[in-house]
């Protein structure tokens, strides 16, 4: 039966997923899209419940829902508009699944390459900032302080699928600290006040890359942490870049040194 009602409970179960206190007591989130769910699946993720909307599916969508069905997993059917209710943008897609997170510690860490963010505000650049560590080989992202949820709809949906690729990671500061010691990290900030190009920088792995808050930055104490702060040369007038769009500069040089060129 196709539901097309949006008091439906079964519906509402997983329209709680948009806010952060329904994935929070549940540890689940709704990933949507034919490429983040083949994602899913690549990674072998926990899916618990399929949900499409079938006037809509493609051809791709079509052969993805059947396979998800094979596998067992429960399947609900709803029309476009109750759908698009589940997400944050309308005329959006047709396929997305209840997924459960997946949280790791840094005791599992790889020795390559890191992203650690503190205190980062948008969802949209944590998507990005994802992707892009995927995009370079990195391990993964470690986030402290008051930093949004990687399993936000728009961090989801930024990270194109690279969310279950990565490592992500909670870790206080401190914890954080004594992990990159021990684990002989090297521990690269960056700020504008960043007394090194970041292209002047040694990157050999393993590597931290520290950033903050898009508003704040680094703090004192946290740019003590550092082996190195590094800036990205500015020549117009604005102060500074898009976090994203820094974290992406920065990682593509830790790239192109560790790949030798």
């Amino acid at each position: 039966m196709i539901i097309s009602s949006r008091s439906n409970e079964r519906v509402k179960q997983v329209r709680a997923l948009r806010d952060r206190r329904g994935r929070d007591a549940t540890g689940a989130f709704f990933a949507e899209g034919e490429r983040v769910l083949r994602a899913a699946l690549a990674a072998d993720a926990t899916i618990e419940q399929v949900v499409i909307a079938p006037e809509r599916l493609s051809a791709g969508e079509s052969d993805l829902a059947a396979a998800l069905e094979r596998r067992g997993l429960p399947v609900l059917e709803v029309t476009p508009l109750v759908f698009d209710a589940l997400t944050l943008r309308a005329q959006s897609q047709a396929i997305g699944a209840v997924v459960q997170q997946r949280w790791q510690s840094l005791t599992d860490a790889g020795r390559r390459c890191w992203v650690a963010l503190h205190d980062i505000q948008h969802p949209g650049n944590l998507g990005t900032i994802i992707r892009t560590c995927d995009a370079v080989g990195g391990d993964g992202v470690i986030l402290s302080g008051h930093s949004t949820d990687p399993y936000h709809p728009v961090a989801v949906r930024g990270s194109l699928g690279a969310l279950f690729s990565q490592r992500i990671v909670r870790a206080t500061p401190d914890v954080l600290g004594a992990w990159a010691k021990a684990a002989g990290c090297t521990v690269i900030g960056t700020s504008p006040a960043g007394s090194r190009d970041y292209r002047e920088v040694d990157y050999r792995a393993p590597v931290v890359l520290l950033m903050g808050s898009e508003r704040v930055g680094l703090s004192e104490e946290q740019i003590r942490t550092c082996d190195a702060l590094v800036r990205v040369p500015m020549a117009g007038s604005v102060e500074s870049l898009n976090l994203s769009v820094a974290a992406a500069l920065v990682l593509y040089e830790i790239y192109r040194q560790q790949e030798g060129g």
